[in-house]
C-alpha cells in the first residue's frame, strides 16, 4: 500500500501542474464559450494556480513528504476498517476520480 500511496501522491502533483496549464492554454484560446464558461474557466484556473504556488512553495521548502506522510496515515486507517484489498480499491478509484476531475473539469468549463 505504501507504495501506491506514493505513487497517487506523485500524479496528485502532476495532475495539479497539467491542470493548471490545461486552464492557461484554455483561456489563452478564447473559442466560442459563454460568460458563465468564462467565469468557471477562470475561477478553476485560480484555484488551480494556488494548488500549484502551493506545491511549489511544498518543494523550495523541502516538505514535500508532509501530503505523503498523511496519505500514509489515511490509507493505513482504511486498511484497518475495510481491510488491505478494499483499501487499495478505494485508493485506486479516487486517484482516477481525482486525475478525471483535474483536467476534464477545464474541458467542460471551456464548452459551456
Amino acid at each position: 500500500m505504501k507504495s501506491l500511496v506514493r505513487f497517487g501522491v506523485i500524479l496528485h502533483h502532476m495532475a495539479t501542474l497539467a491542470g493548471w496549464l490545461f486552464c492557461l492554454v484554455l483561456l489563452a484560446f478564447p473559442h466560442r464559450r459563454s460568460m458563465l464558461g468564462f467565469l468557471l474557466l477562470l475561477v478553476l484556473t485560480f484555484t488551480q494556480t494556488i494548488a500549484s504556488l502551493e506545491l511549489i512553495g511544498r518543494w523550495l521548502l523541502g516538505r514535500l513528504n508532509e501530503k505523503e506522510q498523511r496519505m500514509q496515515q489515511s490509507a493505513s486507517r482504511w486498511c484497518e476498517a475495510f481491510g488491505e484489498t478494499a483499501a487499495r480499491r478505494i485508493f485506486a478509484v479516487m486517484l482516477i476520480a481525482m486525475v478525471a476531475f483535474k483536467l476534464a473539469l477545464p474541458a467542460v468549463c471551456n464548452s459551456i
